[in-house]
């Protein structure tokens, strides 16, 4: 069912779950190439995008990469070559113009998905599906990252030898999302969407849809342990443009968990039909914000199966998740809880495993089994003084009945305008339940959903706002807390317009987000830095326009 996915300038989720190994090489090796443990050929407009490809593919640990400046086979120049070793090395032979290296996937830096480089004089070959005319190539990238479909461009100058194509800008795409191949051409210039660069002006589509099936192209699927996973597969999957889910409880067993990414000519699904257990929604990649592709969660009562890398002992499922980290080839783990696994010191079996796509190739639900993913990618941010994480309400205060939120976002500020690049926010009343689910009476209002808005219009939350918190302005006019509505850990949450009654409602992910807040005279901007979950935090801060400390979490809680 699963074949091998290569990874282009949007990088695969799946590839970002990859094994590691303890040690950073960062050394390239010109002249020289790697013999054997070929994994698959992909091309590239250069050696350092080879690298960045290899070190997000999921079992990718070097590479050869052979130059423009190739003589021996022309049609091979821009080859990219990704290799594998059990010894975590390969014979080196000498090979004049060919350039070798390792995966980065074992150093501990940020490599970005975004690449905003251009190519002067080469044509990266794909399917053409829509040339226009562009006085620039900035103009045709822009188009290009304006473009559900598009992957890459190519731009012909106005002294291009062609005079039918010159000022033509020709969006492109293929099935894996890298080039089909590369030729040099003069008078050409060529780039990659900027889509992961956070500069698509498109619509951010993250509505989910419950008990609902979208229709389109089956492009492929995995299984994914909840929505969440699902979702960020979708957002960096070459073509994938929007997803179903179908849960732990539908009625198919063989397909529960599986993750079903899907495509169409249109760009949006071609059909909604109800299908309990089975939840839709769209992949994020048009969202002006960083997506983070690292799952520290862990998933109780399930078994990751896939090839198995080792068998060790450990004490918890956190020691095991890590172990996981630190293993060259683990992806993903499996920690046996019950008595029976366990030794006499009280440790108990921890699975290491992978698989070739980097995703379990099933999910077993039953007691007795935790599961998660390697944290390779977790790599925390340090805080400043404008980085400060949410106090969360207590338990006791769920019972509070509040009148108004907060929607925060950098959505439109009028009809038919454009995203905006300074956090935008409004301030709308909430609705009771019943009143929201009259208004919204083909869809099921649970207890995950808040709704909210003014019966008038005119102010709600409008292409791209994701926040909602209260306000708090009992300790005084100067201070002004940033709490969860209940459900609590709302944040970030999903919003959907209802532009015609000018209501949303927003769905929690469960994680209270960590942001920089920056105060001044009557405006809090805030943007969002990563999510962690509950246990993770350590410390939570109250933060007022007159800074009061930072609060352990006990007493955040019983600040409220």
């Amino acid at each position: 069912m699963f074949r091998m996915i290569w990874i282009y300038q949007t990088f695969n989720f799946i590839f970002l779950l990859a094994s590691v190994y303890s040690e950073c090489v960062t050394q390239t090796y010109e002249n020289t190439y790697f013999q054997g443990g070929d994994l698959t050929v992909v091309f590239t407009p250069s050696a350092n995008y080879c690298q960045v490809v290899c070190t997000y593919h999921p079992t990718c640990l070097l590479f050869t990469y052979l130059p423009a400046t190739w003589t021996k086979d022309p049609a091979k120049r821009f080859s990219c070559y990704l290799k594998d070793s059990d010894t975590e090395m390969l014979p080196k032979v000498d090979m004049e113009g060919a350039i070798s290296g390792h995966s980065l996937k074992q150093c501990n830096i940020q490599i970005s998905a975004c690449s905003p480089d251009v190519h002067i004089g080469l044509d990266m070959e794909g399917k053409i599906y829509d040339v226009t005319v562009a006085d620039s190539y900035q103009q045709c990238q822009k188009r290009c990252t304006n473009d559900n479909r598009c992957h890459f461009f190519t731009y012909a100058s106005e002294t291009f030898h062609n005079a039918s194509f010159r000022k033509k800008c020709l969006l492109k795409q293929a099935s894996v999302g890298t080039p089909t191949s590369i030729k040099v051409l003069d008078e050409v210039v060529s780039g990659f969407s900027l889509k992961t660069c956070q500069l698509s002006e498109m619509d951010c589509q993250m509505d989910i849809f419950e008990d609902q099936e979208f229709s389109g192209i089956n492009i492929t699927s995995f299984f994914a342990p909840d929505i969440s996973v699902c979702q960020t597969i979708c957002t960096y999957f070459p073509k994938c443009l929007f997803f179903t889910f179908f849960t732990k409880e539908w009625q198919i067993e063989s397909q529960r968990n599986l993750c079903l990414l899907k495509t169409s000519t249109s760009g949006i699904p071609e059909a909604l039909t109800s299908r309990e257990n089975a939840v839709s929604g769209f992949g994020l990649l048009n969202c002006r914000r960083s997506l983070p592709a690292c799952n520290s969660r862990t998933y109780t009562h399930m078994n990751f199966l896939g090839d198995e890398l080792n068998v060790t002992y450990t004490k918890g499922h956190r020691a095991c998740q890590q172990v996981c980290t630190e293993v060259i080839r683990c992806q993903f783990f499996t920690y046996f809880s019950l008595q029976d696994s366990c030794n006499e010191e009280g440790k108990c079996e921890c699975h290491l495993r992978m698989s070739s796509n980097g995703s379990p190739v099933k999910i077993v639900h039953g007691p007795g089994r935790i599961s998660g993913y390697s944290l390779r990618l977790c790599k925390k941010k340090a805080s400043t003084d404008l980085q400060l994480p949410i106090c969360l309400p207590s338990k006791e205060d769920a019972d509070i009945l509040y009148t108004d939120c907060w929607v925060i976002g950098w959505g439109y500020r009028k009809e038919k305008g454009r995203v905006e690049d300074i956090l935008q926010k409004a301030t709308v009343p909430l609705m009771s339940r019943e009143e929201c689910q009259a208004r919204y009476r083909k869809r099921r209002i649970g207890d995950k959903v808040i709704c909210a808005g003014y019966d008038e219009g005119g102010r709600d939350a409008c292409k791209g706002a994701f926040v909602s918190t209260s306000t708090d302005h009992s300790r005084g006019e100067n201070v002004k807390v940033f709490q969860l509505l209940p459900p609590w850990f709302a944040l970030p949450a999903r919003m959907k317009v209802h532009h015609q009654k000018h209501a949303f409602y927003c769905r929690h992910s469960a994680a209270p987000l960590f942001m920089d807040v920056t105060a001044s005279p009557g405006l809090w901007e805030i943007q969002p830095l990563e999510c962690y979950s509950s246990s993770e935090m350590g410390l939570l801060a109250s933060h007022a326009v007159q800074r009061k400390g930072i609060f352990s979490l006990k007493d955040c809680l019983h600040a409220h």
